[in-house]
């Protein structure tokens, strides 16, 4: 039976199982702040002609068009090694969003001053959080003039 299974097949099989037993035993770390925090109080409600809209409590609109720091892990929207454009999550871009329990996490578009390199670990990042309250169409949170600190 071994001889007729090819070397090839064989190798990549015991990549996959060893791949999926890696990332089974990683543990992904939830990344938190206070503005992350700050950010997870938009909620939904029903407004007066019945549709569901984004809520934002006066306590987080007071961060709108304010300097804040996030860190989070880099959510590439394009290919390429470096992006000036891509969304910020709590969650590595391994982990599954839609993964365990709790709702999908909030993630923040970032439109950076200079380009990056893509990378797996948590950035730091600082710029001007704009909520989006009117445009369905984009996101809701915006870090715009976002460069990276230690």
């Amino acid at each position: 039976m071994i001889n007729k299974i090819k070397w090839p097949t064989l190798i990549l099989v015991f990549s996959v199982l060893y791949v999926q037993k890696t990332f089974a035993q990683a543990p992904h770390k939830t990344i938190t702040n206070k503005y992350w925090e700050i950010l997870n109080t938009r909620t939904i409600k029903k407004n007066a002609e019945g549709q569901y809209m984004p809520y934002f409590p006066p306590s987080l609109m007071a961060y709108n068009k304010t300097k804040i720091q996030l860190n989070g892990y880099m959510v590439p929207t394009n290919v390429g090694a470096t992006h000036k454009v891509f969304l910020l999550s709590v969650l590595p871009v391994m982990q599954c969003q839609f993964c365990g329990t709790g709702d999908i996490p909030e993630m923040v578009e970032v439109y950076m001053s200079t380009p990056i390199k893509f990378n797996t670990k948590p950035i730091n990042l600082e710029g001007t959080l704009i909520i989006n309250d009117l445009d369905n169409d984009t996101a809701t949170f915006k870090l715009a003039n976002a460069v990276v600190i230690d």
